[in-house]
C-alpha cells in the first residue's frame, strides 16, 4: 500500500471517529486539555520553566494538531501529495 493510500485511509478513519453531534464537544475539550493555540511553557512553583511539564504540553499539542490535520485534509491536498510522491520516483 502506498503512502498516499495510507494517508487517504487514515483520513477516512479520523473523519469517521470525529463525526456526529458529540465530536465538536470532544474536540473542544481536547483543545482545552492540550492547550492548543497557547504557549506550551509551564512554570513550576519556583516560577522557572518546568521542562518536563512543558514537554508534556508540547506532546499534547502535537497529538491535537495531528487530529485536526487529518480532519481538515481536503482532496486538493491529497492530489498535491500524490503528485509530489509520483514525481519523486
Amino acid at each position: 500500500m502506498s503512502f498516499f493510500d495510507r494517508v487517504l485511509r487514515r483520513r477516512s478513519h479520523y473523519r469517521a471517529t470525529f463525526k456526529g453531534p458529540s465530536s465538536q464537544q470532544v474536540l473542544a475539550d481536547l483543545k482545552r486539555f492540550c492547550r492548543y493555540g497557547q504557549a506550551p511553557t509551564v512554570l513550576g512553583l519556583d516560577r522557572h520553566v518546568d521542562p518536563f511539564a512543558t514537554g508534556v504540553v508540547v506532546g499534547r499539542q502535537e497529538v491535537f494538531a495531528r487530529i485536526v490535520g487529518h480532519l481538515t485534509l481536503d482532496d486538493a491536498d491529497l492530489v498535491r501529495l500524490r503528485e509530489e510522491f509520483a514525481n519523486d520516483d
